[in-house]
This record gives structure tokens, C-alpha cells and sequence, in this order.
């Protein structure tokens, strides 16, 4: 997601359908803080990306959510 106005413009369409036909949006690349604050002003539902974890083995995917919460259990 960059500053560019169209970059605004195409979250802003997206989330507004996604709410309006009560479904989850998914932002996929969030890299930063600012990426992520801006999504959530916006009405984006999930996100992913490096800002949260670099892409990781299958495998250790159990690990890595129990870490984030362990009273959750993983289903990867």
C-alpha cells in the first residue's frame, strides 16, 4: 500500500463492499505500523504479512500461533 491516492481509493472500494456484503476483507503484504493503522481506519477485517511474521515452514506454523496465544489452538 503506498501514499498514492488511487493506492486509498482501491482500499477504501474494497472494504466498503466487503462491509456491505457483510463479508471479511483480507490485506495481504502489511509491512508496517503505519500499513496496519491505516487498514484499520479504513474497515479492513484481517490482515497478513512480514509485519507480523516472515513467511514460515508449515510445520512450524502450530508453534508460532501458540506462542501469539496459547490458550488458542492452532488448526494449520
Amino acid at each position: 500500500m503506498s501514499d498514492r491516492d488511487e493506492s486509498l481509493a482501491i482500499v477504501r472500494a474494497v472494504t466498503a463492499m466487503g462491509t456491505s456484503l457483510g463479508i471479511v476483507t483480507t490485506a495481504e503484504g502489511v509491512e508496517t505500523p503505519e500499513q496496519l493503522e491505516r487498514l484499520r481506519t479504513e474497515g479492513c477485517t484481517e490482515v497478513q504479512g512480514t509485519f507480523f511474521s516472515p513467511p514460515r515452514p508449515a510445520a512450524e506454523v502450530r508453534r508460532l500461533l501458540a506462542s501469539l496465544n496459547p490458550k488458542l489452538k492452532a488448526i494449520a
